[in-house]
């Protein structure tokens, strides 16, 4: 047995009505995957102090990593009966419910974290990212930038104030935002067609095809970039280049429900020709 599991135990021994101590050795087990272990010393604590919120908070988690979510939700909700301005059983809360899809409950659970504490980064980066979902896209960007002012290294934060600007029309900051991402992640393809699309979309087509060539040599059957490629070749008026880059598109994705929607759009264009 680990050697601070033995330590904690025999502090437990010694004085096995301590919530904090029980908790402690709860989150050891917790961290070493004995989650039903954990489960026990949690409970053991509660037994010991029926209002210690942290053991409920700990129960939540421990039974969201066992993907026994409803109970997960229960004991957070337990949790803030006690303490009502305890933020993270608030973000946990949010976090499932973005991850679930139930947008309105996510921005519900995640604007109460944030009024909470306004200085957690992630709780305003996902608060965005459930404005987004719903379209709301002017609320999505103030969180976004809420989170970079706390850490504004932080490319994914940058990503996604980028898709936020771009889905409400501004190709300007959208640019500027993926390419902040691209400083952080030189490699990350998405990162890089996305900047390229904000390129295209501002008529800075020259850029915009050196950017796409870096991404095809990375990724030469990448279908966004070889669909960017044609809208590329298509506005520089080369059209029967276009052309045959939107049929690779068709050919390379055809039947694959994970690019089902811009096989949609490349058969449109097609059609449309």
């Amino acid at each position: 047995m680990d050697k601070t599991i033995e330590q904690l135990l025999e502090k437990v021994k010694a004085d096995p009505n301590n919530p904090e101590l029980l908790k402690e050795l709860g989150n050891l087990y917790f961290r070493n995957d004995q989650y039903d272990l954990a489960i026990e010393q949690y409970e053991a604590a509660l037994r010991a102090n029926p209002e210690y919120y942290k053991a409920l908070y700990n129960l939540g988690n421990t039974y969201y990593k066992m993907e026994q979510h409803e109970k997960a939700v229960h004991y957070w909700h337990e949790a803030i009966k006690i303490r009502p301005d305890f933020d993270h059983a608030y973000f946990n809360i949010g976090y499932h419910h973005y991850q679930k899809g139930f947008m309105r409950e996510a921005i519900k659970a995640l604007q109460e974290a944030s009024r909470i504490n306004p200085d957690a980064a992630d709780t305003h980066n996902y608060l965005g990212l459930s404005y987004h979902q719903t379209n709301q896209f002017e609320e999505a960007i103030a969180e976004f930038r809420a989170a970079l002012d706390l850490e504004p290294d932080d490319p994914d934060y940058h990503y996604n104030l980028a898709n936020s600007s771009y889905d409400s029309g501004d190709y300007q900051v959208a640019a500027i935002e993926w390419a902040e991402t691209l400083k952080h992640r030189p490699n990350d393809s998405k990162a890089r067609n996305n900047y390229c699309d904000a390129l295209l979309q501002l008529g800075r087509y020259e850029e915009a095809m050196a950017e796409i060539e870096k991404v095809l040599e990375a990724e030469p059957n990448y279908p966004p970039a070889l669909c960017t490629k044609g809208e590329l070749l298509e506005k520089l008026g080369r059209d029967d280049e276009a052309l045959e880059y939107f049929n690779r598109v068709q050919d390379l994705i055809k039947g694959n429900e994970t690019w089902e929607l811009l096989y949609k759009y490349v058969v449109n264009k097609l059609e449309k020709r």
